[in-house]
């Protein structure tokens, strides 16, 4: 643990550490502290600058990690709410400025990089405890019996209610740190630390209370063909791989005999991709049903969109009028970052989106990086159901980890150090 806080370097470079570690501590609690955080390291990094880091900004990682941003600013140009659209597109800020400071800070990302992942796993680690703890607070101050955890009352927002996060980007948070643990595992100098089993197997159940189904598939995703593939060679690949449909096998059968975790993998998860769904009792309408809604829309703008800050406008009107009363009363967005893109910024916006992953994924295949084809293979699933970039839990995850990764792929320094 003293290796992760005690560096040997620069005074400089060790604020600027201590400022990006405090950054992942504080990125699952309030905005308040990580917004401020990254802040004070831009200030920081501005106070040290040199005119030869400029040099940094040459590198094309920069800009296309900070593409979705550009995309945003470009249609406010177009858009009929040009206010709201650049009130939409300050909240992205994040997206550019985290490339720009991180290509022109004196702080050594390649040396550093696996002791901060490892600090936000940890973080998660010791968040998700949190959470568990608080669930068992509340069983026993009710005299509720165990299995009320199972319960929905304690899964999904409301597991995560204590800290006020979203559970599907507290899932990717989650995940993210597992494929990290899982990482620093199969490479560690420390002869297969277990310790890191024993975090994934934390952040595992955390995952199950949190419900998240885009996650889920994600969890899939990677154990059945990234891990195997990526970290793994010969029979540690075939065990691995029967390990991984073992346990998965088992998880899904745990959850079907349980009625709350059943009805939201399974029966909720069935009725958001029906098209005609429609929930009498609380006004529910599928996820499906809203997203042929924004396709109807989308077709007729396909090229440009409706621009930054048209989506909620376009959509509640769309709602109203097919009498989605529930989504127009909540002002549901497009629950989909491709479908955003599309309805904001067109054709264009949605495919200069696409080529980040596109570069990405080349990327890590090329430099063998698992943890950024791992965080690629989150993003884009779980853009399949959720507008990432338009919360900004979402958007400093993107931000700050999408160049980090990019910039940094196929280190091995520090590995396991």
């Amino acid at each position: 643990m003293k290796r992760l806080f005690i560096i040997e370097d620069s005074m400089s470079n060790k604020i600027s550490y201590y400022l990006l570690a405090a950054f992942l501590v504080t990125l699952p609690f309030a905005r308040f502290f990580s917004e401020w955080l990254f802040i004070v390291f831009c200030l920081h990094t501005l106070i040290h600058f040199k005119v030869e880091s400029l040099a940094g900004l040459k590198n094309q990682k920069v800009w296309i990690a900070g593409s979705a941003f550009m995309v945003s600013i470009l249609a406010v140009t177009y858009s009929a709410h040009p206010y709201e659209g650049f009130e939409d597109a300050l909240d992205q800020i994040a997206i550019l400025l985290f490339p720009v400071f991180l290509s022109i800070t004196h702080l050594p990302l390649q040396k550093y990089k696996y002791r901060l992942l490892e600090i936000f796993g940890l973080t998660c680690v010791l968040t998700v405890l949190y959470l568990f703890s608080t669930a068992f607070e509340v069983i026993h101050y009710f005299h509720l019996p165990i299995a009320s955890l199972l319960k929905a009352p304690f899964i999904n927002q409301n597991f995560t209610d204590p800290i006020g996060l979203h559970a599907t980007y507290f899932s990717m948070y989650v995940l993210l740190s597992i494929c990290i643990f899982v990482f620093l595992f199969y490479s560690s100098r420390l002869k297969r630390n277990l310790t890191y089993i024993f975090y994934s197997l934390i952040l595992l159940a955390g995952l199950v209370q949190l419900a998240s189904r885009a996650t889920i598939i994600a969890v899939g995703i990677l154990f059945i063909f990234i891990i195997p593939f990526f970290l793994l060679h010969g029979k540690k690949r075939v065990l691995f791989l029967i390990a991984s449909l073992s346990l998965s096998a088992l998880m899904l059968f745990a959850i079907f005999q349980v009625g709350s975790l059943r009805k939201r993998y399974f029966s909720d998860f069935e009725n958001d991709l029906s098209a005609q769904y429609r929930d009498p009792g609380d006004l529910t309408e599928s996820r499906m049903a809203r997203w042929n809604l924004e396709w109807q829309l989308i077709e007729k703008a396909p090229l440009l969109g409706y621009g930054t800050g048209s989506e909620k406008f376009v959509l509640d009107k769309e709602y109203f009028k097919n009498k989605f009363y529930r989504s127009f009363l909540l002002n549901l967005n497009s629950h989909s970052q491709f479908l955003s893109f599309w309805l904001t910024a067109g054709l264009g916006g949605l495919l200069i989106y696409l080529s980040v992953f596109y570069f990405g994924v080349r990327l890590s295949v090329k430099t063998k990086d698992f943890l950024l084809l791992s965080l690629l293979s989150l993003l884009f699933i779980v853009s399949f159901s959720e507008n990432i970039l338009d919360v900004s839990k979402g958007v400093l995850f993107y931000g700050y980890f999408l160049p980090f990764l990019l910039f940094t792929a196929g280190t091995k320094t520090g590995t396991g150090s």
